[in-house]
């Protein structure tokens, strides 16, 4: 077997949450809705990140296998076999867990059990072996020079079945193998305190898991080869939460964006960024139906107060831009105008009316 470090890569968010100013007092003032807030936070990499979180454990992390330290199970230096020092390394409380944790294969195998070999690596190993093919068959531990151990189950030469890699400076799997590999149903805990659950295929996420970081951020959802990839539910530490589709751990396609203030945005989304139609709902009653370009409204969309008043029309990067219709509930009438950059710069009479 080969010694393998399952890791996640670390990455720092630059970029800050900010609040939004919910002041909306006249039909050419409506642009703060991009402008003062930050919707979804990306990293340098344009990964997903947890608002108003600077954490280096963030939602695109991967669980992703390293080779290390190769063992070649034909180097025994058999003149060690009985040595004492090796004996201590493996305490016979930890034997005999690994003979009462782990049931025997029933293969069919009629396996031995030897004394504690050693590897020219330094790595050491005891339990049961197929004498007719002298490899490791059965339940086992090894040990490796840098202190990381693996105690489970073999077959051919190779963790198989229920097992579990404990790496020296906390972190673990234990879990399904399958030719040296997580394969089927595991956990994998990291010393900070952040944890995968889920199901596993050739050593990566895949199907159907559970994240959960120290800071309260949690997803549950699809991976598909180690990443997220699917549908899923993402829920920040500072109570924000999405749901929908995920592609290449980004948010990507369908989906539910509320923030910690109840804002909500329904619609749709790629890497991360409002895009294409959605509606965005605000908790004093207004609301946005509309187009969506690079996170800003842009294009067609009709913008709704809570005291009646309306605009429907065109926008640029999230302002009102180009022909539109403004209606006064205290009037009760529309009236045609033209906005730009957000302000409104003329009203038009009929003959030049705005019509979608």
């Amino acid at each position: 077997m080969q010694y393998r470090k399952l890791y996640r890569q670390k990455k720092n968010n630059k970029n800050q949450y900010q609040s939004y100013n919910s002041s909306i007092t006249k039909e050419n003032n409506i642009n703060e809705i991009e402008s003062n807030f930050a919707s979804i936070q990306v990293d340098e990499n344009g990964k997903l990140t947890s608002p108003n979180i600077v954490r280096n454990e963030n939602i695109n992390n991967n669980i992703n296998i390293i080779e290390n330290n190769k063992n070649d199970e034909n180097n025994i230096i058999p003149e060690n076999n009985n040595n004492q020092e090796l004996i201590n390394k493996i305490p016979s409380e930890e034997l005999n867990k690994l003979m009462t944790e782990y049931p025997p294969l029933n293969d069919g195998v009629n396996v031995s059990i030897r004394p504690i070999i050693e590897y020219e690596n330094g790595s050491i190993f005891y339990g049961e072996w197929d004498p007719s093919t002298n490899k490791r068959h059965g339940r086992g531990i090894q040990v490796w020079l840098d202190g990381n151990k693996y105690s489970g189950l073999w077959k051919n030469n190779k963790a198989n079945g229920k097992g579990k890699l404990e790496h020296k400076d906390g972190d673990y799997y234990e879990g399904d193998w399958k030719d040296d590999k997580a394969d089927g149903y595991g956990i994998y805990c990291h010393k900070d305190g952040s944890k995968y659950e889920g199901k596993w295929k050739d050593d990566k996420q895949h199907g159907y898991g559970v994240e959960i970081w120290p800071d309260g951020s949690r997803y549950e959802g699809n991976y598909e080869n180690g990443v997220k990839d699917g549908n899923g539910v993402f829920y920040w530490g500072d109570g924000s939460v999405y749901k929908g589709n995920f592609k290449n751990n980004n948010i990507n396609g369908k989906g539910t964006y509320k923030w910690k203030d109840n804002r909500i945005f329904e619609g749709d989304w790629i890497d991360n960024k409002m895009e294409g139609k959605g509606t965005f709902k605000w908790p004093d009653g207004r609301y946005y139906v509309g187009d969506y370009r690079n996170d800003k409204k842009d294009g067609y969309g009709e913008f709704f107060w809570n005291d009646g008043r309306c605009y429907k029309g065109f926008w640029k990067e999230g302002k009102q831009n180009g022909k539109g219709k403004f209606f006064n509930p205290k009037t009760k009438e529309w009236k045609d105008g033209v906005w730009n950059n957000g302000k409104r710069i003329k009203w038009i009479d009929g003959n030049d009316s705005f019509e979608k």
